[in-house]
């Protein structure tokens, strides 16, 4: 970002990341560019920006805005970008397709989707937070919900919590895209759609104001087998990340130290995002998001066997199996996470 950002729409010319020849005695420079979603759990690499924790590294970096975090992949595939963000399940597809990528830093350790519904319909099914959990599934069936667009996260999860509930995805409810978050919030408020899962800030946005009800919060929990696992996690090619190792580990290093920044200025962090990325989010509830936000956050950026297995398993629930090894050096790797 340079201290700047990139419009919403990924740019069609991004230079390609190389390492600017230092001066002699001088440190090293990196170019990198990220694409990714507008959520709050990207706070650590807006806070790099804006802190300058990236430039200390020599990282000279942008973030090109996304519409869907399903477009990450092809973005660094086609070069136009070098990091992105996916899930465990996302790499061990991409792979089987023959896409050599490789997960090198994790960057949240829960699923933090939250099912917001818009407070007449949950009103009228009589359902809240405090309704039982399988209840809370089972209401579902029937709603039009709303998702970024076909294999995204929030369209992943809600077949997930449907499948859970003993329904069809195809057949017992309406998923319907609609685009990114502006676009989410305006169905949401039109009533063309009855719900929808996002991670903070929109549904905590949505609930204040009194539009919709959050009734399965996964930044909290809700759901124990989402609690503790890899579900964002920064992906390279295999290719440059045999080649710019050392441009991944200052990346690396600016994340945890933004990471560590935010938990102990939280109000300064707040002040920034607000001002710089959620313009359009109330200062409270960009609080409350931030509060669910940090516990998911990864200290340390770095992956296990033990979390990418838990994220591969909740997919065998709805069928949905790899044959990829949870194993170092498969779908992961934390040598640039030291």
């Amino acid at each position: 970002m340079s201290g700047t950002r990139h419009p919403l729409a990924l740019l069609a010319v991004t230079a390609l990341v190389l390492a600017l020849p230092p001066e002699a005695g001088a440190q090293p420079r990196y170019r990198l560019t990220q694409a990714g979603f507008r959520v709050l759990y990207m706070a650590p690499v807006f806070i790099g920006v804006e802190k300058g924790f990236f430039a200390q590294e020599g990282v000279d970096f942008d973030f090109t805005e996304l519409d869907s975090g399903a477009l990450g992949a092809a973005a660094v595939i086609s070069g136009n970008a070098q990091i992105s963000d996916l899930d465990p399940l996302g790499v061990a597809r991409l792979q089987q397709e023959g896409k050599s990528l490789v997960l090198f830093y994790n960057l949240v350790g829960r699923v933090t989707l939250d099912l917001v519904v818009r407070t007449s319909v949950a009103q009228r099914l009589g359902l809240s937070r405090d309704s039982p959990l399988p209840a809370r599934f089972a209401a579902l069936k029937g709603l039009t919900i709303g998702i970024t667009r076909p294999g995204a996260p929030t369209d992943v999860f809600a077949r997930y919590f449907l499948v859970r509930a003993g329904l069809n995805p195809d057949r017992d409810a309406s998923l319907v895209q609609i685009g990114g978050v502006p676009a989410l919030a305006a169905a949401f408020k039109a009533e063309r759609i009855d719900a929808f899962l996002l991670s903070p800030p929109l549904p905590q946005t949505l609930e204040r104001e009194g539009l919709g009800r959050i009734v399965i919060r996964n930044t909290a929990g809700d759901v124990p087998e989402l609690a503790n696992t890899t579900y964002v996690a920064m992906f390279t090619t295999a290719e440059y990340a045999r080649r710019n190792g050392p441009a991944l580990q200052a990346y690396a290093r600016a994340l945890r130290q933004a990471t560590a920044w935010i938990r102990g200025n939280k109000a300064e962090a707040l002040r920034i995002l607000g001002e710089k990325y959620f313009k359009d989010t109330p200062a409270e509830s960009l609080a409350v998001s931030l509060d669910a936000t940090l516990p998911a956050l990864s200290p340390d950026g770095r992956l296990s066997q033990a979390s990418v297995q838990s994220y591969l398993d909740i997919f065998k629930t709805v069928g949905e199996t790899v044959t990829a090894s949870s194993a170092e050096g498969v779908l992961w790797t934390n040598e640039f996470a030291k």
